[in-house]
């Protein structure tokens, strides 16, 4: 298998879906922004500490290792905001997750949402602000809103195995 890199909003299923799938397809599964964390504490730590940016230098980081690695990828929904982390997404398989507000807010952790804690309807204005770079950086979208998680893992095998 090729590396497939899952992007979208944050609260689309990246996590939940790359982790199940790298399992089912035996394959490394990583998340960005785990390892940014492992590596350099809390992300909501280093948004208060060192602002944004900084924060996005540590993900381009984690990306480059991450594809280098191979596997699944699930990616920070920021991820697309760098030029350099498109460039580094082309010539691999990547899932734009698409979903909305309606099934992301009543299920995500807001403190651990540095971008959200204080204004969680920031979610949408964050999501129309990001969404044709989603589109620009994938070969495919897979709505996750409202759907099992049985059901999504079934539709991103068919879109690996294509």
């Amino acid at each position: 298998m090729k590396t497939l890199i899952l992007v979208g909003p944050m609260g689309s299923g990246k996590t939940t879906l790359g982790k199940r799938l790298a399992k089912e397809l035996g394959v490394q599964f990583t998340d960005t922004d785990k390892l940014v964390a492992k590596t350099h504490g809390s992300i909501t730590k280093i948004f208060e500490v060192h602002g944004e940016q900084h924060f996005r230098d540590l993900e381009h980081i984690a990306l480059t290792e991450a594809i280098k690695a191979g596997g699944v990828i699930a990616t920070g929904g920021g991820v697309v905001l760098r030029p350099e982390n498109l460039a580094l997404m082309k010539g691999h398989s990547v899932v734009f997750l698409d979903t909305a507000a309606e099934f992301v807010l009543g299920k995500i952790n807001l403190e651990k949402r540095p971008l959200l804690k204080d204004n969680p309807e920031r979610w949408q204005t964050i999501y129309d602000e990001r969404k044709k770079l989603y589109e620009e950086a994938a070969t495919a979208t897979l709505f996750t809103g409202g759907a099992s998680v049985k059901a999504l893992i079934k539709q991103l095998k068919d879109l690996v195995e294509q």
